[in-house]
């Protein structure tokens, strides 16, 4: 058996907030209604509807105007009708397998109700289960006393045997296939199933305002008075009973779906926070390596000032032959460390192109356009009814929510996205490497140039070298600052490139190391309550 405080403690403490409150006010809403209740569940176009339809009919009660019959899927919500002394549900078909959202949400809420009722009905086409078995199987196994899970093969009529032509073939082909469907899901002899044809050669069709009178001549074999005898002798005096093992499903059930949803997050949250961690691990590398090419760069124009400055100090050349000489030293230093900072920045778009371009990037963008929309994702639960196929949806809001309220200070993810359009914008606005050089020739051989001419006031070569060096120094310094945007803008396209990543790395850490610990701690309390396929009552 479920541990169900335990599984309510673990509900409370989940990554990025609690299910416990949705979950609690469902099954508080159900276990407070003192009758029966009693869910019809199958695909659609098993004729869950008509059968509901036939049994409010014969027992004198108005049809509600929700309930329609057609042979479209036609039922979108669980609705209650009252017969006897029980509350029925009609639930939506559900589709295995299906894509469109309408057809998974008509599935979840179908599986939501069953976890919330005292007698479930199992309603199948004489074809029987197909591509539902393993969803009915399923359904099955989570522990419903004996009586409580029926089987209703529905619109026998249609079976291919005529019971107004060959009555005794009609019934051996219903006994046929009574047997195939205890063999097809392992039913023992206490599990009712029941052969119907609620609406025989579709005589009422679409009508609800209909009277007994309408099916008299099939009360014969159309199977509907075994199944009324059956409503009637539901107790309420077994609801305590009842209640105790609907308690077992639904909180096995919310835990389940929980833990299976939770598994899900976490393998979508560990690649997400994998892709984090490499555009750390690649600002480093890059960051490193422009590092390198500029302390090789600032290394080179110490010796390149001194050497221009040595050569040039010589009274030989003219003005404009100095000015053409430190020109074309400068371009080539220029030149050269340029081109390796373009081959980084050029490697880092590069790589960010390849990355972009796999598909698991894609779930990684679409987080980051999530945590920067102004949506309060927190806050977020979907409509419709509860239940734990339903609630779970709600675990991904709850995850977004956390990593938004992580990433709200400065540098969050919707203002580095600003700074990353801004910094792709500013690239390459500094000035080229002719432009750089030719300021600094010009300033530089005048320097030289002066100096050159006032040597012969000069009274000691020692005040030459020092004044020299002063030229050496500040011409270097000079240099640097206009060499010092070019580095700047390949850092600013390294940071831009990972900034996203960057920003998310610890608070993706964090929140998959909290799922791996939610997801264990879930599997162990599933494990603990497993139950058996049909308990007994007690």
């Amino acid at each position: 058996m479920v541990d169900i405080d335990a599984v309510r403690d673990w509900l409370g403490r989940l990554p990025g907030g609690t299910l416990i409150g949705q979950y609690v006010d469902d099954w508080d809403a159900f276990e407070e209604m003192d009758r029966p209740v009693v869910t019809l569940f199958g695909s659609y176009d098993t004729g869950k509807s008509s059968l509901l339809r036939r049994l409010l009919v014969d027992s004198g009660s108005d049809v509600p105007g929700w309930l329609t019959i057609s042979a479209r899927h036609e039922t979108f919500e669980v609705n209650d009708a009252e017969v006897g002394g029980c509350i029925i549900r009609d639930t939506p078909g559900f589709a295995v397998g299906a894509s469109d959202i309408r057809a998974q949400n008509n599935s979840r809420r179908a599986m939501a109700a069953v976890g919330l009722t005292d007698v479930g009905i199992a309603v199948l086409t004489p074809q029987l289960a197909t591509a539902e078995r393993d969803v009915l199987q399923k359904l099955f196994t989570q522990g419903w006393p004996v009586g409580t899970m029926w089987f209703v093969i529905s619109r026998f009529d249609e079976a291919g045997a005529d019971p107004e032509c060959d009555l005794s073939g009609y019934r051996e082909l219903s006994d046929r296939k009574v047997r195939e469907l205890r063999e097809l899901f392992e039913l023992d002899g206490r599990t009712p199933v029941f052969v119907v044809s609620q609406d025989p050669f579709q005589t009422a069709g679409p009508d609800t305002d209909l009277s007994r009178e309408t099916w008299d001549e099939f009360r014969g074999w159309d199977g509907m008075r075994d199944l009324a005898d059956a409503f009637a002798a539901v107790s309420p005096s077994a609801l305590p009973g009842w209640r105790h093992s609907a308690g077992q499903r639904y909180w096995a059930a919310v835990l389940d779906e929980t833990v299976t949803e939770l598994r899900r997050q976490l393998s979508d949250y560990t690649a997400r926070a994998e892709i984090a961690a490499s555009g750390v691990a690649r600002r480093e590398g890059w960051e490193s390596e422009l590092d390198t090419l500029d302390r090789a760069a600032q290394a080179g124009l110490d010796g390149l000032v001194e050497e221009v400055t040595r050569r040039s100090w010589e009274p030989t050349p003219g003005a404009d032959e100095l000015q053409a000489e430190i020109q074309l030293t400068l371009d080539k230093w220029f030149t050269k460390h340029d081109v390796r900072l373009q081959r980084l920045q050029q490697s880092v778009r590069k790589t960010k192109e390849r990355e972009r371009a796999r598909p698991s990037w894609a779930g990684f963008a679409s987080l980051v356009a999530a945590l920067g929309s102004g949506e309060d994702a927190s806050t977020t639960t979907p409509a419709g009814p509860g239940g734990a196929a339903e609630h779970v949806e709600t675990v991904g809001t709850m995850l977004l929510g956390m990593l938004k309220v992580a990433n709200k200070g400065p540098g969050s993810i919707a203002d580095g996205k600003a700074r990353s359009v801004k910094a792709a914008g500013d690239l390459g606005r500094h000035i080229g490497i002719a432009e750089a050089a030719l300021p600094l020739a010009v300033y530089l051989a005048k320097v030289i140039d002066e100096q050159r001419a006032d040597r012969a006031r000069l009274n000691q070569d020692k005040a030459a070298a020092e004044k020299r060096q002063q030229v050496v120094t500040e011409c270097t310094q000079r240099i640097r600052d206009t060499w010092q945007p070019f580095v700047d803008d390949v850092r600013e396209a390294i940071v831009a490139e990972t900034r996203d990543q960057v920003d998310l790395d610890a608070s993706l850490r964090q929140l998959v190391e909290q799922l791996q610990e939610a997801v264990a701690e879930g599997e162990g309390l599933r494990r603990a309550g497993t139950v058996p396929l049909l308990q007994t009552e007690a």
